[in-house]
């Protein structure tokens, strides 16, 4: 049964509920009054909050104020964007600057012969793709010549017999066969050929021939054209020889750019028992003079200035002259400081306190007194955390640093010396010459030398290729050929030629093709349309052409795919495999420059074992590293995985092959990133070993189409693309199209089969320096992007012109400005918000939320400090804001902007440092000040937490307020039913009494009656 509840007394008639309420309003008023403070304090917490994200606001500009790169941010503008567009780094330097855009990179591509559909089978035979580093007639670039000392990029003149002049202009010749073009176009009776290692220039009429410089420069003599070979009557000048070794000519661009194989350490080979040691790992033995390629040191007195713990400086002079070794080096600094250490690390030396900690921050200063000994040993500079990280002294990158190791090993007292001789290195000792290789190098071997010993000097063989040419020694996949005798018979006639002496493969051309002049046979050599193969040919192209080897004279014709049977009127070799890949390959260059990814890759022998290779760590960076790594693999027990990895036969990958002597196949995959992929290794074969070259090889067997070929060189990925193109021509439209996937000459193919036409030469980026192209700088790229040509400018190419391209660079004085001007008036705004917050109208009698709260006034104080400080050493121009335009009037501060520009025109350094000291800096002092604010535990975040205590303390005490009236609510509530219950039964008693008088008033009647 349901009840009805009611806030009147049915028997009283009181509206109770109206009374308990008004009864529990009077006793709430404690807690309405802890209610409204914890709503006072909510208002404040807010304010707060507003305050501190003003104020982290003004961090955000302080921060930028702080960094040096931001003063120094530049605008930039190009006057022809059609030609050339342009951004500017923070580094890019103020100016005017003018490029010539001679011609934009481009990437190579290839178009083959009309087919009649894309389903037309294809002829059985063979397509290659491969990189045209492959080529063993590549241009020569100028700066190869003269030892890689390169050619002065100037004009001089030629004078023909009838006095004919041209002037030769070199500012935008990249090769040697630029040079020879240029000349043979320049309308003279002169014409240029590259012979052996140097340049011939022929008065064609026989007349008188001469060169002249121009401009006082030297571009002719830097062909070979100097004194003594400027003019001759009959109209013929041999050049000077443009192609030897000299002491700054790079180790990585020996042996046809294959460089040499040193070991990591311990040393690379011996001379009659001295080893010497080609690494850039200083020892304690090395050798004063080693250091700096070979510049040594100019030892001397330097002092050292330390710190105790108590701040105290302490001043010391070493003298080491007369040191020889960087031990002695070692040993005079350490016993000349107490506490201090010497490390020799790598190829430089760490000075630092032998207690110094991650913190510390004590002075370490080195400075020179008499000689450069400092400087000369890295060490030279001052620190204030201990330790000086010197920078690196011990180099063996160039032909000079070679000769420096061995005229310098530890234990050469002069009797050993090692010289230049053209084109090869020569060792020398006062009696016979021993040579061993150590530790597995093959530096000995790199540098053209053999083990054993030799009675006199040891001469080397040619270690740098010619002109347009390879050496022999880096054909065959770099296992070389050995020239002997051959024999050539052209028809009836022949000769037989004594190769032996020759070591490039233009000199094999030319002493072939003067021989067959000489005797008139009628002859003529080259090389193929691909320039990795010989073509020797009869000039009337109907003869037969034979040639064999000398019996007991070695086997170089039949080596090299010559000597075939029968005779043919066109004898072409076999491909040549020009070594192109080495073991000191970085991995970052393979790909045509898009390199090798990290990651790790998983190797499975043929007893199904498997180990992963981890190529994702900094330490491998070349492709002896991966080598290493694969050697030493190891399965999960710990055993050998017994796989081996080394450069292939042909010398243009690496391959893997399986020793384990399994019966399942060896497989490579990718387990994390794509090494394998791009090392070429990816995949499985039955035979045990995976080839890694780079060389795209597909077989048609007769029965492929073009979509088919298509597929076939996607997948193979690595160099080149293939698409089907319609030509839209009706009887043979469909043509094979193969890109490279590099731009530039670095992504240049070499494609044979199916009669592939250029449809896109591989071109580099061309830009001159300059205004005028035949004056300026020519620099070159592979990309259509330059990086800092100019220091903090980056060039993107759109098009060519002969037109001067103006770039000006100016600073981005509006940035900052704006920037300090936002700053500013976040200033202000924030000052403003907290007069409005801390403020008493006495008209309305309102209060701020945060009137008399004295963190607010903190804040307040450190604000206005902030602005006010003048930095410590602050000097000169710029000592405080003021002084660049910043004054406070009525409480608000007012930026000048016009004389900040001119004190940022006039003291730009001046300002900088006054904004970006790293110890005075008024940004950072700033940023302190703001941080002390506004950060964990800072003025703001302390005050916050109080009322955050404040306000929970507050709602406990409502909470207990809240049960403490709810309790006598419900108390009140049964009193006033007790109450109603009561009246309800009096109410009844008193029906009852009135039932019973009226009962006993009738009985009453009834008696008297």
């Amino acid at each position: 049964m349901g009840t009805i509840s009611s806030g009147i007394g049915l028997i009283s008639g009181l509206d109770y509920d109206s009374l308990i309420s008004q009864l529990i309003a009077i006793e709430a008023r404690p807690r309405d009054q802890l209610l409204s403070r914890i709503g006072e304090i909510d208002a404040q917490r807010t304010a707060y909050l507003d305050i501190s994200a003003r104020i982290s606001a003004l961090l955000t500009h302080v921060n930028k104020l702080a960094q040096r790169s931001f003063f120094t941010s530049s605008t930039v503008s190009s006057s022809n964007r059609d030609v050339l567009s342009v951004t500017a780094g923070s580094g890019a330097v103020p100016g005017s600057y003018s490029f010539v855009v001679k011609s934009l990179a481009t990437t190579h591509q290839l178009v083959s012969r009309g087919f009649a559909s894309r389903g037309t089978q294809l002829s059985p035979g063979l397509v290659t793709i491969e990189s045209a580093r492959a080529r063993v007639n590549a241009q020569t670039r100028l700066d190869e010549l003269n030892g890689y000392r390169g050619v002065h990029r100037a004009s001089f003149e030629i004078i023909d017999g009838a006095g004919n002049t041209a002037t030769i202009d070199l500012s935008d010749a990249l090769t040697l066969a630029d040079v020879v073009d240029k000349i043979e176009q320049a309308g003279v009776r002169v014409q240029a050929e590259v012979y052996n290692d140097h340049l011939i220039l022929t008065e064609t009429d026989g007349g008188t021939l001469r060169v002249r410089e121009l401009g006082g420069g030297h571009a002719a003599a830097d062909l070979g054209f100097g004194p003594g070979k400027t003019y001759d009557a009959g109209g013929r000048i041999e050049g000077s020889d443009l192609v030897y070794l000299d002491d700054a000519t790079p180790l990585s661009a020996l042996n046809d750019g294959n460089g040499v194989r040193r070991a990591k350490a311990g040393g690379d080979f011996t001379i009659n028992g001295m080893s010497v040691d080609l690494s850039e790992i200083l020892k304690s033995e090395t050798r004063i003079e080693r250091l700096n390629h070979g510049r040594g040191v100019e030892l001397g007195r330097l002092r050292i200035t330390t710190e105790d713990g108590a701040g105290k400086e302490h001043p010391f002079e070493i003298d080491l002259s007369g040191l020889s070794t960087i031990g002695q080096v070692k040993d005079a600094l350490e016993g000349s400081l107490e506490g201090v250490s010497v490390t020799i690390a790598d190829n430089r030396l760490i000075v630092a306190y032998n207690d110094r900690e991650a913190n510390d921050e004590r002075l370490l200063k080195i400075e020179d007194l008499s000689g450069n000994a400092a400087r000369d040993l890295g060490i030279r500079g001052e620190s204030e955390t201990g330790k000086i990280n010197g920078s690196g002294i011990l180099f063996v990158d160039t032909v000079g640093d070679v000769v420096n190791a061995i005229d310098f090993a530890s234990g050469n007292e002069g009797d050993i010396t090692a010289s230049i001789d053209g084109t090869r290195l020569v060792i020398s000792a006062d009696g016979p010459v021993d040579l061993l290789a150590t530790n597995g190098s093959a530096a000995l071997f790199d540098l053209g030398f053999v083990e054993g010993t030799s009675d006199e000097a040891a001469s080397g063989r040619r270690i740098i290729g010619g002109l347009d040419s390879a050496l022999l020694s880096s054909l065959n996949g770099g296992q070389g050929f050995e020239p002997g005798r051959i024999h050539i018979q052209v028809g009836e006639s022949g000769v037989t030629l004594d190769l032996s002496d020759v070591e490039t493969l233009a000199g094999v051309i030319q002493r072939i093709n003067e021989a067959g002049q000489a005797e008139e046979l009628g002859i003529e050599v080259g090389y193929d349309h691909t320039g990795t193969r010989l073509v020797v040919s009869s000039i009337d192209g109907v003869t037969p052409v034979s040639i064999s080897d000398v019996a007991g004279y070695g086997s170089f014709a039949a080596d090299i795919g010559l000597a075939q049977d029968p005779p043919s009127a066109q004898l072409r070799s076999d491909n040549l495999q020009l070594r192109y890949i080495n073991e000191t390959n970085r991995l970052s260059e393979l790909n045509n420059g898009r390199g090798v990814a990290a990651g790790k890759i998983e190797i499975t022998n043929s007893l199904g074992l498997f180990a992963t290779v981890d190529l994702s760590g900094g330490e491998v960076r070349t492709l002896q590293d991966v080598v290493s790594k694969i050697n030493s693999a190891t399965t999960a027990s710990g055993d050998p995985l017994n796989v081996t990895a080394r450069i292939n036969d042909t010398g243009d990958g690496l391959v893997v092959e399986d020793a384990a002597g399994g019966s399942f196949g060896l497989k490579i995959e990718d387990q994390s990133g794509t090494a394998a992929r791009d090392l070429n290794l990816l995949g499985d074969s039955d035979t045990g070993t995976i080839d890694g070259s780079y060389e795209i090889n597909i077989a048609l067997s007769g029965s492929e189409t073009l979509d088919d070929l298509v597929d076939l060189i996607n997948e193979q990925g690595g160099v080149a693309t293939a698409t089907v193109l319609n030509d839209g021509t009706g009887i043979a439209p469909y043509r094979l199209q193969v890109s490279s996937t590099a731009t530039g000459s670095t992504g240049e193919l070499i494609v044979d089969g199916l009669d592939f036409s250029t449809l896109s030469v591989a071109q580099d980026a061309r830009v001159v320096l300059g205004s005028s192209a035949s004056s300026g700088v020519l620099m070159t790229s592979s990309s259509n992007t330059l990086t800092d040509v100019v220091p903090g400018l980056t060039l993107d190419l759109t098009g060519v012109s002969d037109e001067a391209v103006t770039v000006t660079v100016e600073r981005d004085v509006d940035s900052v400005v704006e920037a300090l001007a936002a700053f500013f008036d976040g200033y202000n705004a924030a000052l403003a918000r907290i007069e409005e917050f801390s403020g008493y109208d006495a008209e309305t009698e309102k209060r701020g939320v945060l009137l008399g709260e004295g963190a607010l006034q903190m804040v307040d104080r450190r604000l206005a400090r902030m602005i006010a400080q003048q930095p410590e050493g602050a000097s000169g121009n710029i000592r405080r804001l003021s002084d660049i335009g910043v004054r406070v009037r009525n409480g608000e501060i007012e930026f000048d902007e016009e004389k900040f520009r001119a004190v940022f025109e006039e003291h730009r350094e001046e300002l900088i440092a006054f904004f970006t000291n790293e110890e005075s800096g008024l940004a950072g002092l700033m940023k302190t000040q703001l941080e002390s604010i506004t950060e964990s535990e800072g003025l703001i975040d302390r005050r916050q937490s109080t009322l955050e205590k404040q306000e929970d303390l507050l709602s406990d005490r409502v909470d207990t307020l809240n049960e403490r009236l709810e309790r006598k609510r419900e108390r009140l509530l049964r009193d006033f039913l007790n109450m109603e219950s009561a009246l309800a039964s009096l109410q009844a008693q008193q029906t009852a009494l009135t039932q019973l008088a009226s009962l006993a008033s009738n009985y009453s009647l009834q008696s008297s009656q």
